[in-house]
């Protein structure tokens, strides 16, 4: 048996990912590193993958409906 994670936790990691990663990001807030750690952990997770990279695109074709990826 293999659990899914919910799409929509998945979608809001995803934005809280680019929202502390974009250029005009809060870079001055010292507890940002931390914030984007925490996210990339939990999408690694949630995700079954290793890194940072393909926990993201893994993410991203989990809420664009192309099912499981590792």
């Amino acid at each position: 048996m293999v659990l899914e994670p919910d799409p929509n936790v998945v979608r809001e990691l995803i934005h809280r990912y680019e929202a502390l990663t974009a250029p005009d990001g809060p870079r001055e807030d010292p507890s940002t590193p931390t914030r984007i750690e925490g996210i990339v952990y939990t999408l690694r997770v949630l995700t079954g993958t290793g890194d940072e990279s393909k926990a993201l695109s893994a993410a991203r074709g989990l809420v664009s409906g192309g099912g499981r990826r590792r």
